[in-house]
């Protein structure tokens, strides 16, 4: 680990914001999205000096060769169907879509299915019914969370196939003749 060193010692001008420590480590922990860190390059931008600008624009040009696009992420796993029993208390219910849904993000899941749970366990509604209701939240977040990852895979992979040269090359790439 580097020790903080703090610059606005003798004959030093200092950093705005406190040593070159706390610098690094607040740009390491700062979070939001292309759209602030967006605004916030061209607000640099603007203030800096044609030669500043054209520097720091290769210096943007050099992150982005030396890190390409990342990749398209996983197609989301379809889920494996666990049939229900005849006789199933919520608690079960909950194991199991949990098992079927793997995949899903139980924080966001707990509202409505904790909603749910207390519907059956204060309000008295019959386990059939409350199992019903947390069969469909999960397939709705299912599909939620599909067309997410399908949007993600369609925007990281935006790039238009590569025509091939030879326009028989084609028809040809399913038949492997030797």
């Amino acid at each position: 680990m580097i020790p903080p060193v703090n610059m606005s010692g003798a004959g030093g001008s200092g950093l705005p914001g406190g040593d070159l420590g706390s610098m690094l480590s607040g740009a390491r922990k700062r979070k939001g999205g292309a759209k602030e860190a967006t605004k916030e390059l061209a607000a640099i931008a603007g203030r800096l000096s044609a030669e500043d600008r054209d520097t720091l624009l290769k210096f943007a040009q050099f992150l982005e060769a030396r890190d390409p696009a990342p990749a398209a992420p996983e197609p989301l796993p379809e889920p494996e169907p666990i049939p229900r029993p005849q006789e199933e208390s919520v608690i079960k219910a909950m194991r199991r879509l949990s098992a079927t849904y793997f995949m899903l993000d139980r924080a966001r899941l707990l509202n409505e299915t904790s909603a749910l749970m207390a519907k059956h366990v204060m309000q008295g509604h019959s386990a059939v019914e409350v199992i019903d209701q947390l069969e469909e939240v999960f397939d709705a977040h299912y599909q939620k969370a599909r067309a997410e990852n399908a949007e993600q895979r369609g925007a990281a992979g935006s790039e238009e196939p590569v025509a091939s040269p030879d326009p028989g090359a084609d028809q040809d790439a399913g038949n492997d003749v030797r």
